[in-house]
């Protein structure tokens, strides 16, 4: 669902917040720790590397500004970190292990899915990234 700048001002005020991440803790034994949806170091996920310079690849292709007009939203918006880009709706994660190509998953407003030139290639990793991102985060 997409609000406007003013249904956002107003929600605001109120002092209703859109998006809350909130750690689980636990204790331990020997110290407090958080639980994590991270994998254990035998299964890490690896992911794209995300800078300015990847983020300005991305907005000369077509395909991804086309996506950013269907979602309404401008590359102003954008901003590029670590391991993902956060489009403000969601945060979205390339997969660096081209075995995971043909997997695109969403969790928590957190998207996962090939690099956008292997999505741009493929008729199915597009309709299941459509599917994806209007059943999940729309």
């Amino acid at each position: 669902m997409s609000i406007n700048q003013r249904q956002y001002q107003q929600l605001t005020e109120m002092g209703i917040s859109l998006w809350q991440h909130k750690p689980i803790a636990f204790q331990d034994a020997s110290s407090t720790q958080l639980l994590s949806n991270q994998p254990d170091s035998a299964h890490e996920i690896n992911y794209l590397k995300q800078d300015i310079e990847s983020l300005a690849v991305l907005t000369k292709q077509t395909f991804f500004t086309d996506l950013l007009l269907t979602l309404e939203l401008s590359i102003g918006e954008i901003t590029a970190h670590k391991d993902h880009l956060n489009l403000g709706l969601f945060n979205w994660f390339f997969y660096a292990d081209q075995k995971k190509a043909s997997s695109i998953d969403c969790a928590d407003n957190k998207l996962t899915s090939p690099s956008i030139e292997m999505i741009r290639k493929s008729p199915a990793l597009k309709k299941q990234l459509w599917q994806t991102i209007t059943t999940n985060l729309l």
